[in-house]
């Protein structure tokens, strides 16, 4: 018997890792999470990238989410009913979604077409990723699916950069995958430019960020385990998070940077970190005046908070509210803000940036929540705090992510589906953790572990073919 050495990199194991037999069949067991692993980067890849593209109207990424799962459920049936046990409230919290928005959708005479389309777009596309992303996350590991995470996000942040240098192959390899939101690129600053990685928009790919981030952070510090106090790759992660949001020119992630530092900092009450918070504050306090000369009058947009997008938040959140308390049972799934402002233009126009109200929608998370869904929201609020306090010793890692959505269009059950995979990633150190291992099992024993974890019907008709 031998302890199992940590590898040299980013995840480590836990102290207490399990004591395993080096005589083990491990060549099938790593290929199955190998297997296991590839895939979930597979299918992580086509929810970043494959926005555009669709059969008969039906999106590539969502044909591919519940095809993945039909074959995972197939080849690990148990552990797809230990993943259902285990995701039945989260899993819950979507049926409770789809079940009022339907309710607020017919109260306000939507279409059922549009009603059944959204339902499966958002609702049921959901369920699928949470279920897939799980399975495969409990067989490829922890370590394995965090990594694939900030893999297949860094692959796009790569080529954010390279868009932000305009190099035309990184932007011709993101119009391969579908039509930019904003073409307008050229001729502009280098930090005005918004390059958008392999996402759908600069928003998106900022979203895609702070979730690679908390993947990254959160993943370890579970491994690590809460007595090895402060991470010290905590503040590289953090650089890099900055630095890709600065090619993309998005504010929100690095606002949530800071608020998240700050916190880290007074949780872990760790001496080396509130010394770096202030060698850094010293930096950008001598470092600032310099990059305002070197910008002078054109500032880039990430230090800019005087231009139009910025201005138009409050403006946002301020009709948001006037619509919800116009309406407070919702106004359902096919809700589309930019449908109703005349009524309410003779209090905008004289704010800051109304026309913002005309074109975009609400621009807060919350706020878009709060309209589509309505005061009945409030029937699931008991779900999702037991749902935050099952994840707490993590939720200070997703405080950019956080910060973020509160300025933007993008958040759980609203147009991100890639959260799933970072809580799958998450969720599958538990499991690391508490697998027993058996040191006695042979190689026989281990095809009759594999055949047990297939779908019965799969089970018999393999056994059949090989009698």
């Amino acid at each position: 018997m031998t302890r199992l050495a940590s590898p040299v990199g980013a995840f480590e194991r836990p102290r207490h890792y399990r004591l395993v037999d080096t005589n083990l069949n491990q060549s099938a067991g790593s290929v199955e999470r190998s297997v296991a692993a590839i895939a979930f980067a597979a299918l992580l890849t086509a929810t970043v990238a494959l926005n555009a593209f669709k059969i008969g109207g039906v999106p590539i990424r969502g044909l591919v989410t519940v095809g993945a799962l039909v074959l995972a459920v197939l080849f690990y049936f148990e552990i797809a009913k230990g993943v259902l046990k285990n995701n039945l409230l989260l899993l819950g919290l979507a049926v409770g979604l789809a079940v009022l928005g339907a309710f607020v959708s017919v109260a306000n005479g939507a279409p059922v077409s549009a009603i059944l389309w959204n339902l499966t777009e958002v609702h049921l596309q959901a369920a699928a990723t949470i279920m897939v992303a799980a399975i495969l996350a409990r067989v490829a590991g922890a370590r394995a699916s965090a990594i694939a995470v900030v893999a297949v996000i860094g692959i796009s942040a790569c080529v954010a950069v390279a868009q932000m240098m305009d190099i035309q192959p990184a932007w011709a390899l993101r119009r391969a995958l579908g039509p930019l939101t904003h073409e307008e690129i050229e001729g502009l600053n280098l930090l005005d430019r918004r390059p958008v990685g392999l996402a759908y928009s600069p928003i998106q790919f900022s979203t895609h960020l702070c979730l690679a981030f908390a993947a990254f952070v959160a993943v370890r510090d579970r491994l690590r385990g809460p007595a090895n106090g402060a991470d010290p790759l905590v503040v590289p992660a953090l650089l890099a998070l900055f630095a890709a949001s600065i090619a993309c020119a998005t504010r929100s992630p690095i606002l949530g940077g800071f608020v998240f530092i700050a916190a880290y900092a007074l949780q872990r009450r760790t001496s080396w970190l509130p010394l770096f918070l202030i060698l850094a504050a010293v930096a950008v306090y001598f470092a600032w005046p310099l990059l305002m000369d070197v910008v002078g009058a054109n500032a880039p947009r990430i230090v800019r908070t005087d231009d139009d997008s910025a201005e138009a938040r409050s403006t946002l959140v301020y009709y948001g509210l006037r619509l919800f308390l116009d309406n407070p049972l919702g106004y359902g799934l096919t809700f589309a803000p930019m449908t109703l402002w005349q009524h309410y233009w003779p209090d905008l126009y004289m704010m800051q940036a109304p026309q913002g109200t005309r074109e975009n929608e609400l621009h807060n998370y919350a706020v878009n929540m709060l309209n589509v869904y309505g005061i009945g929201l409030l029937l699931l609020v008991p779900v999702v705090v037991r749902l935050l306090r099952q994840s707490k010793a993590s939720l200070i890692f997703f405080v950019p992510y956080v910060v973020h959505i509160l300025f933007h269009n993008y958040g759980p059950f609203f147009n991100d589906n890639v959260i799933w995979f970072v809580i799958a990633a998450i969720a599958a150190v538990n499991h690391d953790r508490e697998a027993p291992v058996d040191a006695a099992r042979t190689s026989i024993a281990s095809r009759t572990l594999r055949s047990r974890r297939m779908h019965p019907a799969y089970r018999s008709y393999t056994a059949g073919a090989a009698d």
